[in-house]
């Protein structure tokens, strides 16, 4: 190697390239900022949505966006305009102190898009502050590469999931569709009723097109800050898995790692204990079978929903889960339509109404392990399904992307010792229902 080929560039300050594909694989440090490349910079105040001053304007393009909390753990996810490196800074005030980086074969991210990183070593029920840090590269060639001016998002603050508190709230959104006006009431609704989770049960967009319809719609709808402090919980729909960008979804809705290798393809999965409350996400996937022919051979849900219900088996035997006074699951497409003539979603005629091989795979869990309700949506018009002879858990399907006409929000917080449901109709936040669920356990 010529040593004139490295051009007088610090090896400190030398980055290596990497694309971003999500949390999977990454190894994710925490360290002190002095044995981490730090910017000895501080950010300046700035009228910048996303918090940067300077070269700001030209990089970022969303705020943060938390994924994936755990009692030790949570992903930070944030859009980009242009090839960049990033880590997160954190600490138990907001002077920080430490920063989370992560790196993938030894290579820090390097990415055009979507920046991520995890922060771990955190503990439960704890508060934590954190802000990104951005830097610019320019990647002349392999021993040319050079870092630009280091970019701050604000400070925010966020609390870890854990069974040591007797509180635990919950709002739910779904089949938004790109819809920025219902994006908008439903955001602002977020704020002023301060969940400890917002949930995005499924087709937040009709198709995934390109990255930045993503950004535009998913990560920074009408420039609002909704998951900047409260973490989302993304259920994907139907409509999560059309367009040519699909695929890449993860790279801005980062999977979840699971710790069974059994189960290392569910990355759609997950179960958080918050308080009294466990919540359970699934996938039903697409609305027809793998057979129809509109597929063109790409689709392959059967097992997937399979291999669900053995994590699913598993999961809810696990002690922290187990224990829940509340089980609430949610999933896209219903498992239960009390109309006959409903499609089942295994014909290969139309589309489903509801998941039947879903709930012939997930139905007798929820049953076995007494899980009291199961959120969904799909059908574009609100319902409540009261348990049954087979079924003993009840059903609430959400609303559609129309505010006007169609558009819930689904609340849910623990008071006395009760579960307390209410859906409200975005538009006029007019109640359409309230329900109040009993402990599993007496």
């Amino acid at each position: 190697m010529n040593e004139d080929q490295f051009n007088g560039i610090n090896r400190r300050h030398f980055l290596s390239a990497l694309t971003a594909v999500g949390i999977g694989g990454y190894i994710t440090q925490s360290a002190s900022k002095d044995s981490v490349l730090a910017s000895g910079a501080e950010p300046e105040s700035s009228n910048f949505p996303f918090g940067a001053e300077s070269e700001g304007f030209d990089l970022l393009d969303s705020f943060p966006i938390l994924q994936n909390p755990t009692t030790d753990s949570v992903n930070v996810v944030w859009a980009i305009k242009k090839a960049a490196t990033g880590w997160v800074e954190w600490g138990t005030t907001k002077e920080l102190g430490n920063i989370a980086q992560n790196s993938q074969f030894g290579l820090k991210p390097y990415a055009d898009r979507f920046l991520s990183n995890r922060i771990a070593g955190l503990k439960p029920n704890s508060t934590y502050y954190y802000r990104t840090v951005t830097v610019p590269i320019d990647f002349k060639h392999a021993y040319l590469i050079l870092p630009g001016t280091p970019v701050f998002s604000h400070i925010y603050s966020f609390t870890t999931p854990g069974e040591n508190t007797d509180s635990a709230s919950f709002a739910v959104m779904n089949d938004t569709h790109q819809n920025l006006k219902t994006l908008a009431a439903l955001t602002k609704r977020f704020s002023e009723l301060n969940p400890d989770y917002i949930l995005w049960n499924g087709d937040l967009r009709d198709d995934y097109p390109s990255a930045n319809a993503v950004v535009e719609s998913i990560l920074r709808p009408n420039n609002v800050p909704f998951a900047v402090e409260k973490p989302l919980l993304f259920v994907p729909g139907n409509h999560d898995s059309r367009g040519i960008w699909a695929r890449n979804l993860p790279l801005a809705l980062t999977p979840w790692i699971q710790n069974d290798a059994r189960y290392y393809a569910l990355g759609r999965n997950f179960a958080v204990r918050q308080g009294p409350v466990a919540f359970i996400g699934l996938d039903t996937g697409e609305d027809k079978p793998d057979a129809n022919p509109v597929w063109g051979g790409l689709a392959l849900f059967e097992p997937y929903r399979e291999l669900q219900a053995a994590w699913l088996a598993d999961i809810l035997e696990t002690p922290e889960i187990k224990k829940a006074p509340f089980v609430i699951a949610f999933c896209h497409i219903p498992l239960f339509d009390p109309d006959p003539n409903a499609n089942p979603g295994d014909l290969l005629t139309h589309y489903a109404a509801y998941q039947r091989p879903c709930q012939k795979l997930w139905s007798p869990l929820f049953n076995k392990h007494k899980v009291q309700l199961l959120i969904t949506a799909h059908q574009h018009r609100f319902r409540y399904d009261s348990p049954d002879e087979n079924r003993s858990w009840s059903q609430i399907v959400g609303g559609g992307p129309d505010l006007k006409k169609n558009a819930t929000l689904i609340y849910g917080k623990v008071e006395a010792q009760k579960l307390i449901v209410s859906v409200e109709k975005v538009a006029d936040q007019s109640n359409l229902g309230t329900y109040e669920f009993e402990p599993r356990f007496s």
